[in-house]
């Protein structure tokens, strides 16, 4: 009796799964960062229209001077929050790679707001937009990704969807100055 009962043992230990016998650390899957949208942000407002990627919503004025916000809109210039701007870490960069393609926030090559400049250039074809004068409109181009170093020294995407209120087929409008953007945070290690 005992042979089979001490059999029985060895034959179910046998069928266990191996993870209880491990030490390694099993992780869950990585959770794909999330998408958030940003609707008609108005950048017609004197100096600035300052936004937090962090809380996802705008920053009122009074808070320039502060860490509080990433990125600031005024017409088709855009400033971070660093360098002559404010006093957080950011910095930017603007990658000629689709947003959805970008899985790693680039450890350097982050550019702060100066003297000479903002981080993220203006002009037609220099960065984020062209300006198409069959049609006399600012248009996004496509492919072109903003990456940015924020505030506090994590990472974003960004992607400029519209320069035009409610994001219209038909551009131009009479409302201009009104972005609509995409972006995602990247986790700790930079990863979107």
């Amino acid at each position: 009796m005992l042979n089979i009962l001490l059999s029985a043992i060895l034959i179910s230990t046998d069928v266990i799964p191996a993870m209880f016998f491990t030490t390694e650390t099993i992780t869950p899957a990585r959770v794909k960062s999330e998408i958030v949208v940003v609707k008609d942000l108005n950048a017609n407002t004197k100096p600035y229209a300052y936004f937090s990627f962090a809380t996802g919503k705008d920053v009122a004025a009074t808070e320039a001077k502060t860490r509080k916000w990433d990125i600031a809109f005024s017409k088709t210039t855009i400033a971070v929050n660093g360098g002559t701007s404010g006093p957080g870490q950011a910095g930017a960069q603007v990658l000629e790679q689709p947003f959805e393609l970008i899985k790693q926030a680039p450890k350097d090559g982050y550019k702060t707001d100066s003297e000479s400049g903002t981080a993220i250039p203006g002009g037609s074809g220099s960065s984020w937009y062209k300006y198409d004068m069959s049609v006399h409109a600012i248009l996004p181009i496509v492919g072109r990704t903003i990456l940015i170093k924020t505030a506090e020294g994590r990472f974003a995407k960004l992607e400029i969807i519209s320069y035009y209120k409610g994001s219209p087929e038909e551009v131009p409008t009479e409302e201009s100055s009104y972005f609509t953007f995409r972006y995602s945070l990247s986790d700790e290690n930079g990863k979107f």
